[in-house]
C-alpha cells in the first residue's frame, strides 16, 4: 500500500517505507472524493476567494511565552478596498484574545467597533473608503494556537500554524502558513491571491537567532538579555508564504552573484551544512538562465526544524525542512536531498512570484515544483538520471489514483488540503513534461518566461499559462490543457503492430480501452521509430478516436519497431513484444526508459537466451541503475567473462559517482573474486565516504 505524506507544505513526499531519519512525519489517507456535496446534496464548486479588502502591508510586533505557548502581537495593517466601497473589514484569527482594535485616524489611534465571531474579526471602520484609499488599523492581541481544536478550530493538529519546539532542552520556534494556518498567529486575510510586503519585529531572548522573510533591517539589544530582530519585506507575496522561526541554530554563509545565502541547522550539523546544501548556487544560476528570469528575491536562507509538519516549505526567501535535512557526510553522499532543495527554491518562481490564485489551482504551484528536481536532475546529472526520478513520479500517480482520482484542476474538492496529493505533484509533473516535449524546448521555456513576465507579483489560474504558450507557439493548445490538466484518469491503448506483405505496409491499430463515459477520448501524438536493416526512421501519427488504423508504406518487414518513441509515462499500453522485441528496444533504445523497460522484463525472464548478453551489456552502460541491475546479476556471467571484467568492476567500485554502483561493485569483488584479485584497492575502498560502499565491505 501506498503511503502518503499528508502535507499542506509544497514538498509532498510519497514513499512506501519510512527511513528511520525521516522524523517525526504525520500519515493521513484520505478516502476517494470526486464530487463534494453540502447536506442537502447539491455540488460544491470551490470558486476564488471574493477580494474585497487589500492588505498592502503588515507591520508586526511579537513575542513569545515559551511556557505557556502564548504568542504577543500588535499588529499595525495597512489596507484599502479591492474596488468597491466599504465601511468594514474582516480578518481571519484563529483562536485569539483580542484586547483592543484602533484605527489611525488624524494621526492618532482610536478605538473602533468590532465583533469576533468563527474567527473572523469584523472591524467597523470610521467612514466608507473608496477603491485604492487606503487606512490603518491596529490589533493587540494574544494568539494560542497550542490551544486550538482539531475539528473544530482547525482541520488537523498540522494547521496550528506556529509550533513551540523543546528538543533536549533546547527551544524551537517556527511557523507552517500554507494553506490558511497563518492567522494561527496574526490577524490577515487569509486567500492564496492576497499579497502584502511586511515588517515583522521579532522578540526573543539573546541566546536565540531568528528568520523571517526579506532581508534584516535592524538588530536591537535591550537592557532586559532579549533583542528585536526587525525583517523586512519589500515585495508583495502571498499571505501564506509569511514565515517566522526561532532557535539556536549555526549559520552558514554562501552566495550566488549579489544575492547572500544562508543555511541554517543545529550546531551539530553545522560541519555539513555546506555540503548538503551547497548546491544552493548553482541551483540558482540554472533555474535563473533556463527560464530567462533571474531569481526575483533579496536573499536566500534555508533553515532545518525538528517535528516540522511535512517535508518543506517554499517560504518567500527561507525555506524551512523537516529534519531528514539534518545529514552526516555520509548519509549525503548515499542519499542527498537535491530534489527538495530544487523543489522548493524553483517554488520561489513558480508559487512565490506567480502565485495560484485559488486552491483549485495549486498544480500551478506545486506541478511545477515538482518538475524542477527533473530539470535539476537533468542538469546536474544527466537526462538518464532525471527520467528515472520521471518515471518514479507516474508509478507513484498510477498507485495513488487507484483509489483516489481526480482532475489535476478541480473545483470540487471535499478540503483544500485534499489538493496536496500525487495528482497536483507528480502527475502535473510528468504533463509539463510532456507538454515540453510537445512544443519542444525554446517554446517551452520561452512560454514560461513570458508567463512570469506577464503574471509576476500577481495570482493566476490555469488559462494564464495556457494563454502564454498558444501566444508564444502560434498554437490552439486549449485541446491539451482541457484532457490533461481539467479531467482525471489516463489513457490504456492496445497497440497491435503486424506487417501485410501483400500490400507491402506496416499496419499499426490502436485502441483506447479507458473508459471513456469519465475519462476522455484523448487526442494523443505519438511518434514511432522503425529500424530496416540498420535505417531507422521516425514516422508521426496522431491518435484521436477510440479506434484508429494507421499505415506506413515498407518494402519489408521492419526489423525493429518502437512505439511511443519519447515514452509518455501517463499512458498505459497493452502490446505483445517478443523476447527478441525486447533484446532490439535495448540494443537500438532511444533514451534510458526504453532500457529500463527492456532490462526490467530480461529480470523476470531471466531463462531467456538475450538475458545474459543484455546484463553483460549493462555493466558497460551510462545509466547507473541500469549498471546496478547488471552487477546484480553477475552471477549468470561465465568464468571467462569475469576475468575480462576485473579491471572494470574495480573502476566502478573506485570512481563510479553514484555510490549505490559502487557498494554494488563492492558486492561483486567480494563474492566473486579472490581477495588476491583486488587486494591492491583496498585502502582505496576502506577510505570512500560512503556508507553504503562500507556496509558492503564489511
Amino acid at each position: 500500500m501506498k503511503i502518503i505524506l499528508r502535507s499542506k507544505c509544497c514538498y509532498l513526499l510519497l514513499v512506501a517505507f519510512i527511513l528511520s531519519s525521516c522524523g517525526k512525519i504525520h500519515f493521513i489517507e484520505f478516502e476517494p472524493i470526486y464530487i463534494h456535496a453540502n447536506k442537502a446534496g447539491a455540488k460544491v464548486y470551490h470558486a476564488s476567494y471574493p477580494q474585497e479588502i487589500d492588505i498592502l502591508h503588515t507591520e508586526l510586533d511579537v513575542s513569545f511565552n515559551w511556557d505557556s505557548a502564548f504568542v504577543y502581537g500588535e499588529a499595525k495593517i495597512t489596507a484599502q478596498p479591492y474596488f468597491y466601497a466599504t465601511d468594514s473589514m474582516v480578518l481571519d484569527a484563529k483562536g485569539f484574545k483580542i484586547h483592543q482594535i484602533y484605527q489611525e485616524i488624524n494621526n492618532s489611534w482610536q478605538a473602533v467597533p468590532y465583533t469576533y465571531v468563527d474567527h473572523k474579526i469584523t472591524i467597523r471602520l470610521n467612514k466608507a473608503y473608496q477603491a485604492k484609499e487606503p487606512f490603518i488599523i491596529k490589533v493587540n492581541y494574544i494568539a494560542v494556537p497550542r490551544k486550538l481544536r482539531v475539528g473544530r478550530d482547525i482541520f488537523s493538529a498540522d494547521d496550528r500554524g506556529l509550533y513551540f519546539i523543546n528538543h533536549k532542552g533546547k527551544n524551537q520556534l517556527w511557523t507552517q502558513g500554507e494553506t490558511e494556518n497563518n492567522s494561527c498567529w496574526f490577524p490577515t486575510i487569509e486567500n492564496p491571491a492576497e499579497k502584502m510586503t511586511h515588517q515583522f519585529n521579532i522578540r526573543v531572548d539573546e541566546q536565540y537567532q531568528t528568520l523571517s522573510n526579506g532581508f534584516l533591517k535592524e538588530s536591537i539589544k535591550h537592557t532586559d538579555g532579549t533583542r528585536t530582530d526587525t525583517w523586512l519585506m519589500q515585495q508583495p507575496h502571498a499571505v501564506y508564504l509569511s514565515m517566522l522561526a526561532v532557535g539556536e541554530f549555526e549559520i552558514t554563509e554562501d552566495k550566488w552573484k549579489d544575492i547572500p545565502l544562508r543555511y541554517y541547522t543545529e550546531k551539530d550539523y553545522a560541519a555539513t551544512a555546506k555540503k548538503v546544501f551547497g548546491n544552493t548556487p548553482a541551483m540558482l544560476d540554472f533555474f535563473s538562465k533556463q527560464l530567462n528570469y533571474s531569481y526575483p528575491w533579496p536573499k536566500y536562507d534555508q533553515i532545518v526544524v525538528r517535528n516540522f509538519v511535512s517535508g518543506a516549505m517554499e517560504n518567500t526567501t527561507a525555506s524551512v525542512f523537516y529534519s531528514g535535512l539534518n545529514l552526516t557526510a555520509a548519509q549525503h553522499e548515499d542519499h542527498n536531498q537535491d530534489d527538495i532543495i530544487a523543489h522548493e527554491l524553483y517554488h520561489h518562481w513558480f508559487g512565490n512570484l506567480v502565485t495560484c490564485e485559488s486552491w483549485s489551482n495549486l498544480p500551478l504551484n506545486e506541478s511545477f515544483a515538482t518538475y524542477g528536481e527533473y530539470l535539476w536532475r537533468e542538469f546536474k546529472n544527466g537526462k538518464e538520471d532525471a527520467d528515472e526520478h520521471l518515471y518514479q513520479m507516474a508509478q507513484t500517480y498510477f498507485g495513488y489514483a487507484k483509489n483516489r482520482d481526480a482532475n489535476v484542476i478541480r473545483f470540487n474538492y471535499a478540503d483544500k488540503e485534499q489538493m496536496f496529493d500525487a495528482i497536483s505533484y507528480q502527475k502535473g509533473a510528468v504533463i509539463l513534461h510532456n507538454l515540453r516535449t510537445l512544443v519542444g524546448d525554446d517554446a517551452y521555456f520561452a512560454a514560461l518566461h513570458l508567463y512570469l513576465t506577464q503574471n509576476a507579483y500577481k495570482a493566476v489560474e490555469i488559462h494564464h499559462l495556457r494563454l502564454a504558450f498558444e501566444e508564444i507557439t502560434g498554437k490552439d493548445l486549449n485541446w491539451y490543457f482541457k484532457q490533461w490538466f481539467f479531467a482525471k484518469g489516463y489513457p490504456e491503448l492496445k497497440i497491435d503492430k503486424f506487417y501485410d506483405a501483400q500490400q507491402q505496409q506496416l499496419v499499426i491499430d490502436v485502441e483506447q480501452l479507458q473508459d471513456t463515459a469519465s475519462i476522455p477520448v484523448y487526442q494523443l501524438p505519438i511518434t514511432l521509430k522503425t529500424v530496416s536493416k540498420n535505417q531507422v526512421n521516425y514516422h508521426d501519427i496522431l491518435i484521436t478516436d477510440i479506434k484508429q488504423r494507421f499505415t506506413i508504406p515498407f518494402s519489408a518487414a521492419p526489423d525493429y519497431i518502437k512505439f511511443d518513441v519519447h515514452n509518455n509515462l501517463l499512458i498505459k499500453k497493452q502490446e505483445v513484444k517478443s523476447e527478441k522485441d525486447y533484446e532490439k528496444q535495448f540494443l537500438y533504445a532511444d533514451d534510458y526508459l526504453d532500457k529500463k523497460e527492456a532490462i526490467a522484463y530480461f529480470d523476470k525472464h531471466k531463462t531467456a537466451p538475450q538475458a545474459m548478453p543484455i546484463f553483460q551489456k549493462a555493466i558497460q552502460d551510462t545509466a547507473w541503475p541500469i549498471v546496478v541491475k547488471g552487477l546484480e546479476h553477475y552471477k549468470m556471467f561465465d568464468a571467462d567473462f569475469r576475468a575480462e571484467q576485473l579491471s572494470k568492476i574495480k573502476d566502478l567500485a573506485l570512481t563510479h559517482p553514484k555510490s549505490h554502483v559502487r557498494a554494488e561493485a563492492v558486492k561483486v569483488l567480494k563474492r566473486y573474486y579472490p581477495k588476491a584479485d583486488y587486494k591492491d584497492i583496498l585502502t582505496k575502498l576502506k577510505q570512500d565516504i560512503s556508507a553504503l560502499v562500507h556496509k558492503a565491505l564489511h
